[in-house]
């Protein structure tokens, strides 16, 4: 019954990127070896390779799955959506967020073969931060590629933390910092010349 086939395909497929995630992750990608993939992910050598050419390939699908599940996140939640539902993965997807961060930095045909698909989360990124600039929510008097930037770039920490430590108690406060990084900047009517803030530094003065 070919409706049947085709769940069982997906259900198969997805079984070998969680394995294959979680291998990943604990082992980085050249010490994940075909044992250690096969034990993971409880299938034959054969079994995962139908799916999957080479072990890059499947590389390159489990990180383009968590990439796409990172941009649905952002759009939805932002930065703190990312991280908290990463970490809630026990650290599985934190873990290949990073690996793939070093394959991109170390791995040219890695690279090559990432660069056509691995727009989902830099391009939620940039639509987040886009939509938050026209409605007045985030700075403008930077561009938005810097802006995306340094989002990506706080993620990444936020990342690492979630990796080799957990995240921090005080998280709150630093989701809230990164908000008030993004803020408009706009100058105190009663402030000396030169003087500007954020929204969220503004002080109302009495009459």
């Amino acid at each position: 019954m070919p409706k049947m086939s085709d769940r069982y395909m997906q259900s198969r497929r997805q079984q070998i990127l969680d394995g294959a995630r979680s291998c990943f992750a604990r082992h980085g990608f050249e010490g994940s070896t075909v044992r250690l993939l096969e034990t993971e992910i409880g299938l034959s050598s054969g079994a995962i390779f139908n799916f999957f050419p080479t072990k890059l390939d499947l590389f390159i699908a489990v990180a383009e799955q968590d990439s796409a599940r990172a941009a649905e996140l952002w759009l939805d939640g932002g930065i703190q959506a990312v991280v908290e539902a990463f970490a809630a993965s026990e650290r599985e997807m934190s873990g290949s967020y990073l690996e793939l961060g070093r394959r991109i930095w170390s791995d040219p045909e890695f690279r090559a073969k990432w660069a056509s698909r691995g727009e989902g989360l830099e391009g939620a990124i940039r639509e987040g931060l886009l939509k938050g600039m026209r409605e007045g929510r985030f700075r403008t008097d930077l561009p938005l590629e810097t802006l995306a930037e340094f989002a990506t770039i706080v993620l990444d920490g936020f990342m690492l933390r979630v990796r080799v430590g957990g995240l921090p108690a005080s998280r709150e406060a630093l989701y809230s910092l990164f908000t008030r990084a993004l803020s408009p900047i706009i100058v105190d009517p009663v402030a000396p010349a030169g003087a500007t803030g954020s929204t969220n530094d503004h002080v109302s003065h009495a009459p």
